[in-house]
């Protein structure tokens, strides 16, 4: 007798004869082929389909709603194993039957990518929707390899500089720990280290700039950059070409501290900066370096600081 997806139907549903019903159960017994049958949509519900299982689980074993206590154990027990094979078998029809509506419905699983940019190194990449990153160094992002239908959201820990590809569909955000920056398509710099205020500085286009713990929400255009710590943002008018002239190999130190000097270089060089004399950790530095080296870097340090240095190998010594 042929098992087709009718029969299948009929036995689930408790109206084969005894021969089909017989038929089934040895097909059943030698296991499900891996051969697939056109399978018809059930008109049953998940639930509706249960209680049809149940009913035939008893009638087939002959097993009343409730199992009577003063019975013996022994008179149950061949009741109950033939209960548990037919469970096994309808139970194994059932998801059978069922598969058509697996198959239709899959688990969307999203896989998101994570890349780590080492200090002394910087990376540019493009995602799937045509934006275009820059990464400086010791710079950390996470992102989906494909967006969904709803928003464009990406995670960032270091710097970055955004070209956002627009689509007035779903924006783009970037998330921060502290800090949500959300827009349609524009041109913006985000910088985001730990023990610094998170900096959005925009090239261009309009730019939406939150924080979680911060009730203000400030809308940027060009030459505009904001500042967050603490709870507060602040907002001024600036050259938007300074926050960016590390892409082009600028560093530019404006009126910055020795100690807020450190770990940028530290970055930008891949060395790691020892401080011996805690005092010139105040001391101010202006300068610009394009394309520099390290040495030429410290010297020009020293020579406006008097600040002395030595370089072994990956290792600074400052002191004065």
């Amino acid at each position: 007798m042929k098992i087709d997806h009718q029969l299948l139907e009929k036995y689930w549903s408790g109206q084969c004869t005894p021969v089909e019903k017989q038929a089934v159960e040895a097909w059943m017994a030698d296991g499900i082929p891996e051969e697939e049958f056109p399978r018809k949509k059930s008109n049953y519900t998940p639930e509706e389909k249960k209680a049809i299982l149940w009913q035939n689980i008893r009638h087939q074993a002959d097993i009343p709603d409730t199992f009577s206590a003063e019975k013996s154990t022994r008179r149950r027990w061949p009741k109950l194993v033939a209960a548990a094979s037919i469970v096994s078998i309808l139970s194994a029809a059932w998801l059978y039957l069922r598969s058509d509506k697996i198959t239709a419905e899959p688990i969307v699983t999203t896989r998101f990518v994570q890349i780590e940019v080492p200090f002394g190194k910087k990376q540019k990449l493009i995602l799937s929707d045509g934006t275009t990153i820059s990464l400086n160094s010791g710079t950390k992002l996470r992102y989906p390899e494909k967006f969904d239908a709803a928003k464009r959201e990406v995670t960032l820990d270091g710097e970055a500089f955004f070209e956002v590809s627009k689509d007035p569909k779903r924006p783009f955000i970037v998330q921060t720990k502290n800090t949500s920056t959300r827009v349609l398509g524009t041109r913006f710099n985000l910088l985001s280290r730990p023990g610094q205020s998170d900096m959005l500085t925009v090239e261009e286009g309009r730019v939406q700039f939150t924080a979680a713990n911060c009730p203000d929400t400030l809308i940027l255009k060009a030459n505009m950059q904001s500042s967050y710590a603490a709870g507060k943002m602040k907002s001024s008018t600036v050259n938007s070409e300074l926050s960016t002239a590390w892409m082009e190999g600028q560093l530019i130190f404006d009126n910055k501290t020795i100690k807020q000097v450190i770990p940028e270089l530290e970055r930008w060089y891949n060395v790691k900066i020892t401080c011996h004399n805690t005092a010139i950790l105040n001391d101010q530095v202006r300068g610009k370096f394009k394309q520099a080296s390290l040495a030429s870097v410290l010297h020009d340090i020293s020579f406006a600081t008097s600040i002395k240095y030595t370089i072994k190998d990956k290792e600074v010594s400052l002191y004065r």
